[in-house]
């Protein structure tokens, strides 16, 4: 019944995609501009390329010992801007660690997190692409035996690959089921750990929380009925591989509602173990979850369990912060893909509206406070007029609240 009615509602506005507050953000957006070792300014090219010739000299094209100075030049043509040099420089380093220590020596790590950053500041995504799909293979493929280091290339190969969606970079049906599946794989394998810590069960069961988050917003339920065909059919039918593809999505997206709220249920008796805190982020999860896709039986449900693990923990504060006023849905960042570093000419656009118990907007008044004189407005206030808010709540209940003002910087 639930999901029938999820498909006569409609979806909310994906909040984060094209507008989001100002000064929001969120770690799954991904490393940001600038994020690299930085070099002392008094260290000058010539001084890495002097070293290098003198190490060559001393020890040979192959050393070692080359990767150090050669790592440290890729960050200094980095902090330049020279993003073709930087990757020069990283690739000399991972060929010279590769002769040295193998195909799959864990010494690549920081030069290939160097190199994907010079990829990223130089916006080549398809080479992005490729680099994070080695960073992958050369830590374990997401298979087990799981470390600390494993499990986290694990959940940024995912993270980059719902980065990829929200790029636009080909393949889109095929790299959601391909990241839906390899999630589920990896935490299936993880349940079998026992000796697994609680974040890992955690940060992969949201990892896929919001893998389906995107499949809800990007992927509409097919009407079409699906012939089945004789097996010869099959052979060189690319036509029907299509429809397979529509059919497994179709069939993923029918079962993501009860399949978030099954990843975030499962997670909740770990999570009391760890805490009132963590358990009450769990349930706030859960009851976001839920209120995104209009079940707000539970959902309300799920926000007063929020409220009666804080309160009776004494976390009045953390209560406040997090149910004390309206907040944009989602609140996870999983539309959101960080923009450049805001200009003088950044559109930001102040807004005034009053948020209903049932998380709706109205009464919108806005006002334009940066950006070029011809900004146009409307499809903003289409969207967040669109956009679903958790409500406040306060003595038990959902409550109206009149006369919220915020800031929203535009991003397309």
């Amino acid at each position: 019944m639930w999901v029938i009615a999820l498909a006569a509602v409609g979806r909310p506005a994906a909040y984060g995609e094209d507008f989001v507050r100002l000064g929001a953000s969120w770690a799954e957006g991904g490393p940001g501009r600038g994020q690299y070792r930085l070099v002392a300014e008094n260290t000058l090219a010539q001084d890495y390329h002097q070293q290098l010739l003198d190490m060559e000299l001393q020890q040979g094209p192959y050393s070692p010992a080359l990767a150090e100075p050669l790592d440290a030049l890729g960050g200094y043509y980095l902090q330049q801007g020279l993003h073709s040099q930087a990757v020069a420089m990283y690739s000399r380093a991972l060929h010279v660690v590769r002769v040295n220590d193998g195909l799959y020596s864990e010494r690549q790590v920081p030069l290939l997190r160097g190199l994907l950053s010079a990829y990223r500041e130089a916006e080549d995504w398809q080479t992005l692409d490729a680099r994070y799909a080695y960073f992958f293979r050369l830590l374990g493929n997401g298979k087990p035996p799981f470390t600390e280091l494993r499990l986290r290339a694990a959940l940024e190969f995912l993270r980059w690959q719902r980065e990829a969606l929200r790029l636009g970079l080909p393949g889109e049906r095929r790299r959601l089921l391909a990241m839906i599946s390899l999630n589920d794989e990896i935490l299936d394998a993880l349940a079998m750990d026992t000796g697994a810590p609680y974040r890992w069960h955690r940060d992969l069961a949201f990892s896929q929380v919001l893998n389906l988050y995107l499949l809800s917003q990007r992927i509409d339920a097919s009407a079409d009925k699906f012939l089945v065909t004789a097996p010869s059919d099959y052979i060189g039918a690319t036509p029907l591989s299509v429809d397979l593809e529509t059919q497994r999505l179709d069939s993923l997206l029918r079962s993501a509602p009860g399949r978030g709220a099954e990843l975030l249920q499962q997670l909740l008796p770990l999570a009391a173990l760890q805490g009132a805190r963590e358990k009450a982020s769990i349930e706030l999860a859960l009851a976001d979850w839920y209120f995104w896709h209009n079940n707000h039986g539970r959902a309300n449900a799920a926000y007063a369990q929020v409220v009666n693990t804080l309160a009776a923990a004494g976390e009045t504060a953390l209560l406040e912060q997090w149910l004390g006023k309206p907040v944009e849905l989602p609140d996870n960042g999983v539309f959101w893909q960080p923009p450049p570093p805001a200009g003088e000419d950044a559109a930001v656009v102040s807004a005034r509206y009053d948020i209903s118990a049932g998380g709706r907007l109205s009464n919108l008044e806005l006002d334009v406070v940066s950006g070029s004189e011809d900004i146009s407005v409307g499809g903003f206030r289409r969207r967040l007029a669109a956009t679903l808010f958790r409500p406040r709540w306060s003595a038990g209940e959902a409550q109206r609240v009149s006369g919220v003002s915020r800031q929203y910087r535009l991003l397309n």
